[in-house]
């Protein structure tokens, strides 16, 4: 019987080639074997919070028991070049899910997700409301006293103590499990973000600190209805403040009453509070409602005008003035009963 080395070849490379073959097909198997959904009874609803990583992500898969080895799903995910396109959210994940699919699903966004939207010009109590309307598990009491904490506010540095402002008007996606605090920093972050988008492309030209500028957005977001007329609004109020006139700002007495009046008595002009504006000259002490991105605008870049007064038309548009004559002469024009502007 003739011997390998007879043959031409050598014992010792046919063992090598055996050996070869042999570990080739364990590493197949073994990854196989990971590349496998586990098994699952059922959905199992997978959280993932913002700011993972790669690594964060595939440990969280592995201890919810969708995956077998979260090496084996990093190397899927940088072999497809998803690893950096996973996103947060909270996943319902269906039985039978293998790792690539897993993949492709953390990619989609689509995620067992919340959506609310907090309008512009909402005070803190009215943001609340809507927040817990769409996230009934949260707790209103400690919303509430979240955002009217200074200490929350000092956490968040804001310069302010209290939130009410600076819960950015927007719509937001967010898991149904989130937390009180974390829905609030959510739209506290937010702020930051338009705030300095608007203040990167330029230096703002009211002479005012961010707090105040926020204070006036929000006098500007409740008394405007037109975005082209935010910028002459501020105008009006940075003139009368220049000027050591009292603003006068009947929404400001509106935001004291608590209630929405079509028209504003005398008397109501009266009520004992800093943030009557026509009792007290300045900016009130702080915001009178959540201003949206035109109105941050608008109090970081006014026009620059000489009106010192305003007064409705009755379409949504206002009539400016210089002087109070002229304010006098159209508010007769408008048929403006009572205070305004």
């Amino acid at each position: 019987m003739p011997s390998p080395k007879q043959n031409g070849i050598p014992a010792g490379k046919l063992w090598a080639v055996f050996l070869l073959f042999f570990l080739t097909n364990t590493v197949f198997m073994v990854f196989f074997y990971f590349t496998l959904s586990p098994r699952q009874p059922g959905e199992v609803s997978v959280q993932i919070p913002a700011g993972s990583t790669l690594k964060d992500i595939s440990l969280i898969l592995e201890q919810r028991g969708v995956i077998r080895s979260p090496l084996v799903f990093r190397l899927m995910a940088k072999l497809r070049k998803l690893d950096t396109e996973l996103r947060a959210g909270e996943y319902v994940v269906p039985p039978g899910t293998d790792p690539w699919h897993m993949v492709g699903l953390l990619t989609t966004g689509r995620g067992e997700m919340t959506r609310f939207t907090i309008p512009e010009g909402l005070t803190d109590q009215q943001a609340v409301a809507r927040i817990v309307q769409a996230l009934p598990g949260l707790d209103p009491a400690k919303l509430m006293a979240l955002a009217r904490s200074d200490s929350t506010a000092r956490a968040l540095e804001l310069g302010a103590n209290r939130l009410i402002g600076y819960l950015f008007p927007d719509t937001y996606f967010v898991p149904p499990t989130i937390g009180e605090e974390a829905v609030l920093r959510l739209m506290v972050e937010r702020f930051r973000q338009v705030y300095g988008e608007l203040t990167d492309r330029r230096k703002s030209s009211n002479e005012l600190d961010r707090n105040q500028s926020v204070i006036l957005a929000s006098i500007i977001e409740k008394e405007a209805m037109l975005d082209r007329e935010r910028p002459i609004i501020s105008s009006v109020f940075l003139n009368r403040i220049a000027g050591g006139r009292p603003l006068e700002s009947c929404a400001t007495v509106l935001y004291v009453l608590g209630k929405h009046k079509s028209r504003l008595l005398y008397s109501d002009l009266e009520v004992d509070s800093p943030y009557n504006t026509y009792l007290h000259r300045g900016l009130p002490p702080g915001p009178i409602c959540s201003p949206g991105r035109a109105s941050l605008e608008a109090a970081l870049f006014p026009a620059q005008t000489n009106f010192l007064y305003f007064v409705a038309r009755g379409d949504g548009s206002h009539q400016f003035s210089r002087s109070l004559d002229e304010h006098v002469a159209a508010k007769r024009r408008y048929r403006s009963l009572g205070p305004s502007g």
